[in-house]
């Protein structure tokens, strides 16, 4: 299943990816809102199937299957941006774009590199986990805001 030389676990972007993973999905899915656990819903199945499904005898060709996992999750936050209208899930729309054209990339191009092109998903990756942080930061202030102006309304009422 593994090629000699990658292991599932192996460097420090493996790593940080899963710490990041289980930290910032964990904070969305215990202290977010809807939208929020939905995203990090999406993420850690999309970070489960990953592995599975990833090509691991051929890295220098385009990973098809996880294209279609990336496209997956994409569809899932553009839905959110649809009907919730935040501006971390805009840019979590656009990190998540940017990681399903990196695999157009590879088959326009299969010469690129195959740790180039790993570590740009890597890097669209942290985006990603960077605007669920921002998320979930901006529900609990909305949240808050909210709590302020209601009970306002209580002691003018």
């Amino acid at each position: 299943m593994f090629n000699d030389n990658v292991l599932f676990l192996a460097t420090a972007a493996q790593i940080g990816g899963l710490i990041l993973t289980i930290l910032v999905c964990g904070a969305a899915i215990w202290k977010g809102a809807h939208t929020e656990r939905v995203a990090a819903i999406s993420i850690v199945v999309a970070s489960i199937l990953t592995p599975l499904v990833q090509n691991w005898t051929d890295w220098h060709s385009p990973q098809w299957n996880i294209l279609i996992i990336d496209a997956a999750n994409l569809g899932v936050f553009v839905y959110l941006l649809v009907r919730n209208h935040r501006v971390w899930l805009l840019f979590g729309c656009a990190f998540q774009f940017l990681a399903v054209l990196s695999h157009f990339g590879m088959v326009i191009d299969p010469r690129i590199m195959s740790r180039a092109y790993i570590s740009t998903l890597y890097l669209m990756f942290y985006g990603l986990m960077i605007a669920l942080a921002v998320g979930i930061w901006e529900g609990r202030r909305r949240d808050a805001r909210a709590r302020v102006a209601s009970s306002e309304r209580n002691v003018l009422a």
